[in-house]
């Protein structure tokens, strides 16, 4: 099996939008009421990294990742860390508040599976 590597997108895209946070979330002793996403700059070694990262975290993916809301928050999760550079990390992202994560889950479905783009 293939290793999958990473990859850091080649330049700014101007594509970083941001979840305005119902409760703040304490970052690197830094409270945040916003946080950061790029699903634009995502590269297909990322998408494929979140599996992983799931199944490190204790989560198993369905089979049918259009309908999988856990695999929807680790996407967002991995934009969140492609928009910040790994300053905030998908373990960051995990102790959002349960309101805030649903909608995070959301926004990564939404982008993913039904925008007509």
């Amino acid at each position: 099996m293939a290793e999958i590597t990473e990859m850091v997108p080649q330049k700014e895209s101007g594509t970083v939008k941001t979840l305005e946070l119902k409760k703040p979330l304490l970052v690197n002793g830094e409270e945040l009421t916003e946080i950061p996403y790029d699903f634009e700059s995502m590269t297909v070694g990322n998408k494929l990294a979140v599996t992983k990262n799931m199944a490190s975290a204790g989560f198993t993916m369905t089979q049918v990742e259009e309908f999988d809301p856990v695999y929807h928050l680790f996407l967002f999760a991995k934009a969140v860390e492609v928009a910040t550079k790994e300053q905030i990390a998908t373990a960051d992202v995990l102790r959002m508040s349960a309101r805030d994560g649903q909608e995070a889950g959301a926004l990564a479905r939404s982008f993913f599976y039904l925008s007509e783009d």
